[in-house]
């Protein structure tokens, strides 16, 4: 059994409640089920994210991605992720759960800090709705142990429109 604090508790009960009315919705419109993802804000704020899986290869937007930017959006470049929980539609179980790509994590580590929690989920379309049978949880440290940190990252904080 993984330890999850209370604020990630609530996170992962949040993301279990979103992931069914999500699909709910996207089932009754002929959609599938797609991976989702939730940040929780330090400043305690829900932020939902869905994969956009698009014709062309570069348009494709992930879900921690679409979280973040809608993150951003409602708040501001220096907030920080506490968690986010990373959920894959699966058949089955599976022995590995999907982890954020290579840009996702290095967007998760810009946008939070070392402690920052990833909590990856799977979860299964069953007759009676959606089952989440694997939780695992992860500083997002273990998956981006050696950041890329440009020597000047406040770029944007002194950028003046013209």
């Amino acid at each position: 059994m993984i330890q999850l604090t209370p604020s990630e508790n609530k996170l992962v009960d949040y993301s279990k409640k979103a992931i069914t009315k999500y699909n709910t919705m996207r089932h009754r419109k002929g959609n599938v089920d797609t991976l989702y993802a939730f940040l929780l804000a330090v400043s305690g704020k829900i932020y939902d994210g869905a994969c956009f899986e698009a014709s062309l290869a570069h348009a494709v937007l992930c879900a921690e991605r679409h979280a973040i930017a809608n993150l951003i959006m409602n708040e501001s470049y220096r907030s920080k992720i506490k968690a986010i929980v990373v959920a894959d539609p699966v058949p089955k179980i599976q022995k590995r759960s999907t982890p954020p790509c290579g840009t996702c994590r290095h967007l998760i580590w810009y946008q939070g800090t070392p402690k920052t929690s990833v909590i990856l989920m799977q979860y299964i379309q069953t007759k009676k709705g959606w089952a989440f049978p694997v939780v695992e949880k992860y500083s997002i440290k273990q998956f981006y142990p050696h950041p890329y940190e440009p020597a000047d990252q406040s770029t944007w904080d002194r950028f003046e429109p013209r």
